[in-house]
């Protein structure tokens, strides 16, 4: 989908405090051999829970698309990500998260979305149709935020080639000039790989999550045994990665070497190497990867929290074109072009 009418406004993010593998090591919540793996150096690890972590997020987006716009920017449409335990059963985070931000009582929707790690960028996409379809929405708010940990989900050892981190992060996109422009998103499924993150287990009436650990990696194994290892889910993940970047791309009337940066999931070197980077065929240094090895796996954050490096850092500046790639168990895959503006944070 080509869309060149809409725009990022303000970006917020909130990680928490790195803490250093060798800590893990010493404790033995990490193994060398997973350590070597990965080439994990340290992960977020945060206080807050992850719908506090997202408003404190949003607060900043919000700040910077008035700064950015010079008045304030009112969104009609809030999403709201978490891809753990929120903090409270049977409740609605995404109303709190809007209610902290003060965005009120108004027409439009609240929703949360559920495409797990691919949520925020599978997000835009969302938004993105809904602002084009609906002259009367002017605005959206996006917000993801994930504080993950013991007993539920230790950072360290939960997944196979993975280690967690917590953090928040918001976007505020309208159709107002600002930080960057969306040139063109994609997106693609493939729910028959969702049983990689099931396994084996049964459909319970209660949540287990707060009080036995989850154990992802049995899982995988579970169902990688019954649907011939690892090179299917590689196969797979290669068609729906290779997928959305070709159409958003074109879609953009652009090529791969016309990117200045790929903002991908932060997985582990060797998961980056074989679902990222050898499907599109690029080298690390064109990902953010080493970022993603020094806070982890942000649930829904990645992305935006590279982003928002890049714009900090200069790594990127006005002109050039960012790929957001998003890759959500289940599957999905979703792809959107940025061209970064002259706004300033």
């Amino acid at each position: 989908m080509r869309v060149d009418d809409l725009h990022l406004n303000g970006i917020g993010t909130d990680v928490g405090a790195l803490s250093p593998v060798a800590a893990s090591l010493a404790a033995g919540e990490f193994t060398a051999a997973d350590a070597g793996r990965t080439g994990q150096l340290s992960t977020a690890v945060a206080g807050l829970p992850g719908p506090e972590l997202a408003v404190r997020a949003g607060r900043e987006a919000l700040r910077q698309a008035e700064t950015t716009g010079g008045e304030p920017v009112w969104p009609t449409l809030c999403l709201h990500a978490g891809i753990y335990h929120s903090g409270i059963d049977f409740w609605h985070a995404a109303s709190y998260v809007r209610d902290q931000l003060g965005v009120g009582a108004g027409p439009g929707l609240t929703l949360e979305l559920g495409a797990m790690s691919n949520s925020l960028v599978a997000g835009l996409d969302v938004a993105a149709s809904v602002l084009r379809g609906r002259p009367d929405h002017d605005a959206a708010l996006i917000t993801a935020g994930d504080r993950f940990g013991a007993p539920g989900f230790p950072h360290w050892t939960t997944d196979t080639g993975i280690v967690y981190g917590d953090a928040g992060s918001a976007v505020v996109l309208s159709r107002r000039p600002g930080l960057a422009r969306i040139r063109a998103i994609a997106s693609y499924t493939d729910p028959s790989l969702e049983g990689l993150q099931r396994g084996n287990e049964p459909f319970r009436t209660a949540s287990i999550t707060a009080h036995q650990s989850l154990d992802i990696r049995a899982r995988k194994r579970q169902w990688l045994g019954r649907h011939g290892g690892p090179a299917h889910v590689d196969s797979r993940n290669a068609d729906g990665v290779t997928t959305v970047v070709k159409t958003a791309l074109a879609d953009a009337g652009l090529d791969l070497p016309d990117i200045a940066k790929v903002c991908a999931p932060h997985y582990g070197r060797r998961l980056v190497h074989t679902q990222i980077l050898r499907p599109l065929g690029i080298p690390e240094d064109r990902t953010m990867t080493e970022l993603g090895l020094r806070v982890g796996h942000l649930g829904a954050s990645d992305q935006i929290v590279a982003l928002d490096h890049l714009l900090r850092t200069g790594e990127a500046g006005p002109g050039d074109h960012v790929l957001l790639l998003g890759i959500g168990v289940g599957m999905t895959w979703t792809a959107v072009v940025l061209r970064l503006g002259p706004a300033a944070l």
